[in-house]
């Protein structure tokens, strides 16, 4: 039987339905992302997207974008996942492996990237990127600290 959450437990990182993801491996490059427990993986708002071998490793470019900022990123791709998207759609998506930066808390997670144009959050992070210590407050925001870079 699990453990309930109680305020004794200081070991539980509250985070927001929203939060600031940062990528501590480029810059703390921050994308505002949607915490969301309903999908299982983590997705990435990608564009420029163009995969290529390097010494028989396959590798994918793309790029990043929040607000007036863009992030270009070269990584390996580790896998492909098929995802049914929110709007019941199928797709298979390249997955990479990122350090993400939430709060103070940093970890290694897989990313599927894909187009979220018509998505408010260029990220979202699905249940199986949330460490077994984070307590997500469906009901606030930014519970990890706000960016302030001239109003992303």
């Amino acid at each position: 039987m699990a453990k309930p959450f109680t305020q004794k437990n200081k070991s539980f990182i509250p985070i927001g339905w929203r939060e600031w993801v940062i990528f501590p491996e480029h810059d703390d490059f921050p994308v505002k992302a949607k915490i969301d427990t309903g999908a299982r993986s983590s997705a990435l708002h990608a564009t420029h997207i163009k995969e290529y071998y390097n010494e028989g490793i396959l590798r994918i470019k793309f790029r990043v974008y929040q607000a007036r900022e863009f992030l270009y990123l070269d990584r390996k791709i580790i896998d492909y996942k098929n995802i049914k998207n929110s709007f019941g759609d199928s797709e298979t998506r390249p997955v990479i492996q990122m350090k993400i930066k939430i709060g103070n808390s940093i970890w290694k997670t897989d990313i599927t990237l894909t187009r979220r144009t018509r998505m408010v959050y260029p990220m979202l992070i699905g249940r199986n990127s949330l460490t077994k210590k984070h307590v997500i407050h469906s009901h606030r925001s930014y519970l990890t600290g706000n960016i302030n870079k001239n109003s992303l």
